[in-house]
């Protein structure tokens, strides 16, 4: 009995062994057994993967380094390469080189203090053109762009803190020498280390009473203090009081101005307390220099206060492993001793972390959350919400009614108790995605109406065998043109999840490397589509390299511009100058291909001796088929003037009549050199040209190419699940044959197809092409024969493993059945 079934999407993915017998999932009818270097496409169909374009080498072969994405605009995006000590910038598919002074033709390169064991923990977020990078062992930083050629380096520099919990030890104590300028602190502890000094240290008065409160109808002499309410002034100008009493509260020296009644003018000094910056310690622990940054209180220079607190971050006890940009505020997370803990600026001003009193809404916000156990917040995501993503669980952090971060509304809730690693979350429009603290397992989190909270689910649990004892360790979102998160695992392979969460697609698709290791990964907008960059680890010669690779489009209308081979190179002849323009001269009647032309270019000098043997191509049309004129380049007369021999009889359109449409055709090719010893395809005007072994960075090709690509192969495989009819009795156990199936591609060329373990066949594709040009691009239903035997097995595996494009929408394998 012949019977049909068809599969219409592949929109499941590769799924795990596990569910090979679960026919009764909705998701089985559209997964796949196997889907190698196949892309999934949003809408069902798959694509074999377009190649990774070898854009140069990273800078230390021998160490690794990351990729981080800055994006200042939709048009001015850059790749950075962070590597030991180092950051250089990538931008259009290359590096940016200085044009000028002493490092002109020198990759852009910028000093960091980052080690290579402390690339991945960086954890980084971007405001215009300044990046503000944070690991625990280092000082914020920031990366700042001047120009494409002028990066620079600087340390985060906060106001008014972030600071410790002020101290509660009634029996220590602090003293200041003096209100301003530079003073000496002194405590009755051994509470100053060397790791303060740069630092700020916050100090409070402790007795309010050494200082008069504002009184009436009095005299007051110049430089006298005064408190009123929780604030202090000074008088700037003497004279008598009258019955208005001050009212700034701000530390701004012209806000802080107040006339009285009768011409006493006031200075707003402090609200009781005041910050310096430590510039050295004693070596005792008990004396501190500083420099004073918002002025003193004056009694503590005869009273000594036990309110005082260090500067939140110190390499002692560490610096912000985690920071975020969220409703005008930069959000720093979890040091080395306070995992627990977020400091936030004020509203709109980034660099103040200081608070008010009494506490308004805008002030700056430190908060530690308790929980259950001693999580560290590892990431803070903006996705609509303010998520924090801890090593137990995620939280979303909430504020006033309106959602609004204040001081005194700060809290946080639990949406779940997952954990995340150390990799940095993805945002999805409003969705997280985050990998999980263990087993390697991602998971989205989004809002939910029907909890009015965050939840998610396993994206994993369907092809966990992709994922058992393995960890993602870098990834990157490209959300044009098909919707891909592209995870790197730690050993090299390259995953890729197509993810659209409101259609439910979810599909995982392998994308292992032809000798090589991907290690890092990052996206960015490049004209019409998001650029995948990645650093990828390769033996060349029995010598490790690093390259810095970036995956080409899958898109294009000539299957010239194919470009399906990895770590390659392209040589293009096209001519793009519309003023250059090519003549043949010399023929008579039918212009015979047998009689030697003379051809002649316009402008400038174009050909050398070096040129013999290569050819001019002429694209013409006749009829409704597309045809190459080739003329092959016989001698050299001038620069300007080659003698040619014609492939066939000359058509009429060129016969003395000049044309912009013409490109150089080569058959020798150098600068291979990163890619030295190895086996490489190559796809030469849309014709496959028998793989080569570089040789001294070169490669000879059979027939000069006008359009050529040469890279490693990527061999591409898909392989169905076993054939089963859902909602009628399974078919699992019953032996079957398919001799035939029926596939719809679009644009496809060299499908292979077979069953397990069967020969695999070629769908036999030339029809009325001429003998030197290539192959049309299939679009529609094909029929392809299979070798096949009786079997329980009811599978199709279909590859493509030259550097030709292959998109399948649709399988229909004629099924026999059996007993």
């Amino acid at each position: 009995m012949g019977i049909s079934s068809m599969q219409s999407s592949f929109a499941g993915g590769e799924i795990s062994p596990n569910l090979y017998g679960r026919v009764d999932l909705e998701r089985y009818a559209s997964s796949l057994r196997r889907c190698r270097n196949f892309i999934v496409r949003q809408f069902g169909g798959v694509d074999n993967r377009s190649g990774f374009r070898y854009l140069g080498a990273a800078k230390n072969a021998g160490q690794k380094c990351r990729l981080i994405p800055f994006q200042f605009s939709v048009t001015q995006t850059f790749a950075l390469e962070f590597g030991a000590n180092y950051m250089r910038v990538w931008s259009n598919g290359a590096p940016v080189i200085y044009s000028s002074g002493a490092s002109a033709g020198q990759p852009v390169e910028v000093s960091t203090p980052y080690a290579e064991s402390d690339l991945f923990m960086l954890k980084f977020t971007q405001s215009a053109d300044v990046m503000t990078i944070c690991h625990a062992a280092y000082p914020p930083m920031e990366i700042r762009r001047y120009g494409n050629e002028d990066w620079r380096t600087a340390l985060v520099s906060t106001n008014n803190g972030p600071f410790q919990d002020v101290n509660i030890d009634e029996g220590i104590t602090v003293r200041s020498s003096g209100e301003t300028g530079t003073v000496t602190l002194t405590s009755t502890s051994a509470i100053f280390g060397a790791e303060q000094v740069g630092g700020l240290f916050f100090l409070e008065q402790l007795n309010t009473g050494q200082i008069a409160k504002w009184e009436t109808d009095r005299s007051v002499a110049l430089g006298e203090q005064i408190r009123y309410s929780t604030n202090y002034y000074e008088c700037i100008r003497a004279g008598t009081t009258g019955t208005v009493a001050p009212t700034h509260t701000d530390g701004s020296a012209l806000d802080g101005w107040y006339g009285d009644a009768n011409s006493v003018e006031w200075l707003y000094i402090h609200s009781g307390n005041g910050i310096a910056k430590i510039t050295g310690v004693g070596g005792d622990g008990l004396t501190a220099t500083a420099t004073v940054i918002n002025r003193l209180p004056k009694d503590l220079q005869s009273t000594p206060s036990h309110k005082w607190a260090k500067f939140a971050w110190n390499n002692v006890d560490g610096y912000p492993s985690t920071v975020v940009y969220f409703q005008q505020r930069l959000i720093f997370a979890a040091s080395t001793a306070f995992p627990q803990t977020i400091w936030t600026s004020k509203n709109g001003d980034y660099k103040d972390f200081g608070s008010s009193v009494p506490q308004v809404d805008d002030d700056a916000i430190s908060y530690t959350y308790a929980g259950r156990q001693l999580n560290k917040i590892l990431h803070m995501i903006d996705v609509g919400s303010l998520i924090a993503l801890t090593s137990g669980g995620e939280y979303k952090i909430n504020g006033d009614q309106t959602g609004v971060l204040t001081p005194s509304t700060f809290s946080f809730s639990s949406q779940g108790q997952n954990g995340a690693s150390d990799v940095a979350p993805i945002s999805v429009s409003n969705v997280a995605l985050f990998v999980q603290q263990k087993g390697g397992a991602v998971r989205d989190l989004a809002y939910s109406f029907d909890v009015d909270g965050f939840q998610g689910s396993d994206l994993t649990i369907l092809a966990n065998h992709l994922f058992i004892g393995h960890q993602i360790v870098d990834w990157a979102f490209a959300i044009t043109p098909f919707s891909i998160v592209w995870c790197v695992r730690e050993d090299g392979v390259l995953l890729g999840l197509t993810y659209l969460r409101d259609q439910q697609v979810v599909a995982w698709h392998p994308h292992p490397a032809t000798n090589g290791f991907y290690e890092s990964v990052c996206s960015i907008s490049e004209g019409s589509e998001d650029a995948v960059y990645a650093v990828v680890r390769r033996v060349i010669n029995g010598q490790t390299r690093r390259y810095i690779e970036r995956l080409s489009s899958r898109i294009f209308t000539d299957i010239s511009d194919s470009f399906i081979v990895d770590s390659g190179l392209s040589y293009d002849g096209r001519n793009t100058d519309t003023a250059r323009t090519v003549v043949l001269t010399g023929g008579t009647g039918v212009w015979d291909y047998k009689v030697d032309l003379t051809l002649t270019i316009s402008g400038v000098g174009y050909f050398n001796s070096g040129h013999v043997n290569n050819q001019i191509l002429l694209p013409y049309t006749q009829g409704d088929t597309d045809m190459v004129l080739k003329l092959t380049i016989a001698s050299v007369t001038n620069s300007n003037v080659v003698i040619v021999r014609a492939n066939r009889n000359i058509p009429s359109q060129f016969q003395g009549i000049a044309t912009n449409t013409w490109s150089l055709a080569i058959g020798s090719f150098s600068g291979l050199n990163h890619l030295e010893g190895q086996t490489v395809s190559i796809l030469s005007d849309g014709n496959v040209e028998p793989q080569k072994v570089v040789s001294n960075g070169a490669i000879t090709l059979e027939t000069p190419g006008s359009v050529v690509h040469v890279g490693l192969p990527i061999n591409s495989t898909l392989e169905t699940l076993d054939v089963n009819f859902a909602g009628q009795e399974t078919i699992l156990d019953k032996k079957k044959m398919f001799n035939k199936a029926d596939i719809m591609v679009q644009d496809s060329r060299g499908i292979f197809a077979s069953t397990p373990g069967g020969k695999m066949y070629e769908y036999p594709q030339r029809e009325f092409e001429f003998y030197d040009d290539p192959v049309a691009n299939k679009t529609g239903l094909i029929t392809v024969d299979l070798a096949a035997e009786w079997d329980t097995n009811g599978r199709i595996i279909i590859s493509q493993s030259d550097p030709l494009p292959l998109s399948i929408l649709s399988i229909i394998p004629k099924v026999t059945l059996g007993g």
